[in-house]
């Protein structure tokens, strides 16, 4: 027995099943595209009416007379045709009832000729029926592309519609082939004529070049929409920036225009009982004749005049009114600061270490960067409180680069974790549950006003680093 014919027949089939399983996973990224589903099951029934067609070849005791099970797997095949032609349709167009119903009818047609002339006549007239009902097949998918203008849309589709244009020609060449010569009693596949059985093969690999065009247009679409999708998330990554910078903007102008407005409002309640508190002070110093106790009245009269400098120091800051600013030695100012944390650091044990090496004047308004070194020690005072260390230390240093004056404060507490230190100077932003988050935001804008910058030291690991940068001023 001549086995060539079933094992080509059997390598389309596998060559077949291999296009299918490539194409599970496009079928799942379009899971409501009919026309793939056409496709698919043309595919399939391609493949399965091919390997049926040859394996009723091999176990048929007689080719002349064929079996039922022949014309049940050329009527498979022939439905992948149909199948192929909805494909076409379905891309630019619904498959009506109507559409269904024809083709319904002609696949009955197909069935019952084909067993008619099994029964009736020999292999050549079922051949030359089937080669017939194909030029039928693919002369109406042939319309169905240039209807649906399939040339225009696709590279791929372009490859269908060719390779569908040389099936056509080859089945037309079949029929004429199996018409025009007379090739006897064929009884079994030693017997089958070459040049039909080879312009079946030939037309059998020239399908499956016209499945690999389908899955490449859909795998071209994939890669489009691909492409699309990132060229929109790409886009909508920076209208969704732009929106967070502009909430952002609006959030802040309208925490600081809250602030202003708290200020003000804060600033006047506490004056009041700030200027009660001294008046009772002033008398207490009057009543009281013992000099310890009149030390600490004026000690407490002093630090009094001070929360209402900086309160009114505040106010002036988110008002239209201008601070006042003078050129004065900085690390003057910064010595100053010593008594104001003397008995704080010396009840918790805590050490203020000035290294100044700086003589260099800066343009400044002092109640507004005394609120700045007010913050930053304050934040180290309580970092420091929370350790157990001996030796706790809080360090101030200046010195002078390139016209400017840097100041840093340290300290040898637990540091800053690097979640905050990204969002540490944001309004109402702290690491301390009972902070309100006001200070380093304030700081920072005090410095800013001044022309100069505050940040932290993220790489500094022995606790915290605030750094100060400040011009230096021109004016001798």
């Amino acid at each position: 027995m001549n086995i060539t014919i079933p094992f080509i027949f059997f390598t389309i089939a596998i060559i077949q099943i291999g296009i299918f399983i490539n194409s599970i996973s496009i079928i799942k990224i379009y899971p409501n595209e009919k026309a793939l589903k056409y496709w698919a099951g043309s595919l399939i029934l391609s493949t399965i009416g091919i390997t049926a067609i040859a394996l009723g070849a091999i176990l048929a005791a007689s080719l002349h007379r064929g079996t039922f099970f022949s014309t049940i797997s050329n009527t498979i095949h022939f439905i992948s045709i149909i199948s192929l032609i909805f494909y076409a349709k379905n891309l630019k167009e619904e498959i009506t009832a109507k559409d269904k119903k024809v083709f319904t009818l002609l696949t009955i047609f197909y069935f019952f000729g084909f067993e008619i002339i099994r029964k009736n006549g020999d292999f050549i007239d079922r051949q030359t029926f089937t080669a017939c009902m194909g030029v039928i097949a693919y002369f109406v998918l042939l319309l169905e592309i240039k209807q649906q203008k399939l040339f225009n849309d696709s590279y791929y589709l372009k490859v269908f519609a060719i390779t569908s244009i040389i099936e056509f020609i080859l089945i037309i060449i079949r029929v004429i082939v199996l018409l025009s010569n007379d090739y006897g009693f064929i009884d079994s596949l030693n017997d089958a004529p070459l040049i039909p059985t080879l312009l079946l093969w030939i037309l059998l690999m020239v399908n499956v070049w016209s499945y690999i065009s389908i899955n490449g247009y859909w795998t071209e679409r994939i890669s489009n929409l691909n492409t699309t999708n990132l060229i929109e998330n790409t886009k909508i990554k920076l209208l969704l920036n732009e929106k967070y910078k502009l909430i952002n903007s609006l959030v802040t102008a309208n925490k600081t225009a809250i602030s202003a407005a708290l200020s003000a409002s804060i600033a006047h309640e506490i004056n009041q009982p700030l200027g009660a508190m001294k008046t009772n002070s002033q008398h207490l110093n009057l009543l009281i004749k013992g000099k310890k106790e009149k030390i600490l009245i004026k000690n407490i009269i002093k630090d009094n005049d001070r929360a209402a400098k900086i309160i009114t120091t505040l106010k002036s800051m988110f008002s239209n009114n201008k601070s006042i600013y003078r050129s004065e030695i900085f690390d003057t100012f910064v010595q100053s600061l010593e008594p104001i944390f003397k008995e704080s650091i010396k009840e918790k044990n805590i050490r203020i270490k000035f290294l100044l090496n700086s003589s260099a004047k800066v343009n400044m308004n002092t109640d507004e960067l005394r609120q700045v070194f007010s913050n930053l020690i304050q934040n180290s005072i309580d970092a420091l409180s929370l350790t157990s260390k001996k030796n706790k230390v809080i360090e101030i240093k200046t010195f002078t680069k390139n016209n400017k004056l840097f100041c840093s404060v340290t300290d040898n507490g637990p540091g800053i974790s690097r979640k905050m230190q990204g969002k540490i100077f944001k309004l109402y932003e702290s690491s301390k549950i009972s902070n309100s988050g006001i200070g380093l935001w304030l700081s920072k804008y005090i410095i800013t006003r001044h022309k100069g910058s505050l940040s932290v030291n993220k790489a500094y690991l022995s606790g915290a680093e605030f750094l100060i940068e400040l011009p230096i001023s021109n004016n001798a």
